[in-house]
């Protein structure tokens, strides 16, 4: 059975940048949060559900789920990035969320953690012998002794997203420019670097929605046609977020066209990823193509960019899907996924219902002790579609 027509959802995103520095090197990335969620709501409320936008930060966000626990929707869609400033705080929102019982859009908090972390990320994809790039992880200057893989390099943070350290500066090509660039990011950043095999090919993005598996969308690539000579085919901080820049200009997103066995290799690779990393209802994952037309998973993004007219949106009209619709197929990839969930809360709101009508001396009635030897019942962790397994089970399996 598929969800109701119309669902009260709420839509939760991030207000940190407000208290945040004007001119911090990732303010317009986390600013833009704010209008994807406010994006979200109208498309949701074009689709006939009954949407509400919720802003939160770390100061408020307790009081924020209380309020939402108390008369919870039938689904959260859950837009937050950060928290205090703090990319690192992103699974926190869906960790409580979950513990509360709410069902809510988009990776469980464990995926996140990990695409977060893009050291980690990689040695999960390695692994399970998904395409990536070779790397290795720097922590300190001294570190860069024992990398022996040969150049180009591109010089990355561990702990970011949404482009946040990557400059025309990152690609190195000699020992003195990786020094420099890594002692950008543990300096700035206070964070270590990661220093991966630079892939100078075409750059592909595969969006997927959905589970069990999800479903490709069509596939869109950067034209680097116009990107000046001097500069590395790469999406900068700068092209994503300064569309004044040569950065932004000479780096188009466009329809990618490829023929039959090439296009099977890389939605291979990115479907190969999103099951790695265990993502859910949606994200991207970005490739690289090398001359040979072998591809490499350079980035994946779980709860990526849902604004319309950002990739992911792009790549759902390429197939014919409309932005109310893709966001209505986000939230019904997250309600087949949890709709034990939300029939847990229906009937919660029912019995809030009734003891409301039944005025101030109704009381609920007390849960009867458990008989000895009964399972123990916990909450429902994040989970895919057609699973049931609660925390105490996940004890019991250990």
């Amino acid at each position: 059975m598929g969800p109701p027509s119309s669902l009260r959802i709420t839509v939760l995103y991030n207000n940190d940048f407000l208290s945040c520095d004007p001119d911090a090197h990732d303010q317009a990335a986390r600013a833009d949060v704010a209008n994807a969620a406010a994006g979200v709501a109208h498309a949701l409320a074009a689709r006939g559900h009954l949407a509400n936008v919720r802003a939160v930060d770390a100061h408020d966000l307790y009081a924020a789920l209380a309020e939402i626990a108390a008369d919870p929707p039938d689904l959260v869609f859950n837009l937050c990035e950060s928290l205090g400033g703090e990319a690192r705080h992103e699974p926190v929102v869906p960790a409580l969320l979950e513990l509360a019982g709410i069902a809510h859009t988009g990776s469980s908090p464990l995926a996140l953690g990990l695409a977060l972390r893009k050291d980690r990320a990689k040695e999960l994809l390695r692994s399970r012998r998904v395409p990536t790039p070779a790397a290795a992880t720097i922590t300190t200057l001294d570190d860069l002794a024992s990398v022996e893989m040969g150049f180009p390099l591109i010089v990355k943070p561990t702990r970011e997203d949404a482009s946040v350290g990557i400059h025309s500066s990152s690609v190195v090509r000699d020992r003195a420019a990786l020094r420099a660039a890594v002692a950008r990011v543990l300096d700035e950043l206070q964070q270590p670097a990661l220093v991966e095999q630079f892939i100078d090919g075409r750059e592909i993005y595969v969006s997927l929605l959905g589970n069990d598996p999800p479903v490709a969308l069509p596939f869109h690539e950067i034209d680097f046609t116009d990107m000046p000579q001097a500069l590395p085919r790469i999406v900068s901080y700068r092209a994503k977020w300064d569309p004044a820049s040569e950065e932004s200009i000479g780096t188009r997103p466009v329809r990618c066209i490829l023929d039959e066995p090439t296009r099977l290799r890389v939605e291979r690779a990115a479907r190969a990823a999103f099951a790695a990393l265990e993502l859910s209802d949606y994200a991207r994952v970005d490739v690289r193509l090398d001359g040979r037309g072998t591809p490499y998973v350079i980035d994946v993004n779980p709860n990526c960019d849902l604004s319309d007219g950002a990739g992911f949106s792009r790549a759902a009209g390429f197939g014919g899907l409309d932005y109310p619709s893709l966001i209505e197929r986000v939230c019904v990839a997250a309600w087949e996924r949890t709709r034990h969930v939300a029939e847990q809360q229906a009937r919660r709101r029912a019995s809030l219902q009734q003891s409301r009508d039944a005025g101030p001396a109704a009381t609920p009635t007390a849960r009867p002790p458990a008989p000895a030897g009964a399972p123990v019942a916990g909450r429902p962790v994040h989970l895919r579609r057609g699973e049931r397994r609660t925390r105490a089970d996940r004890r019991g399996a250990r």
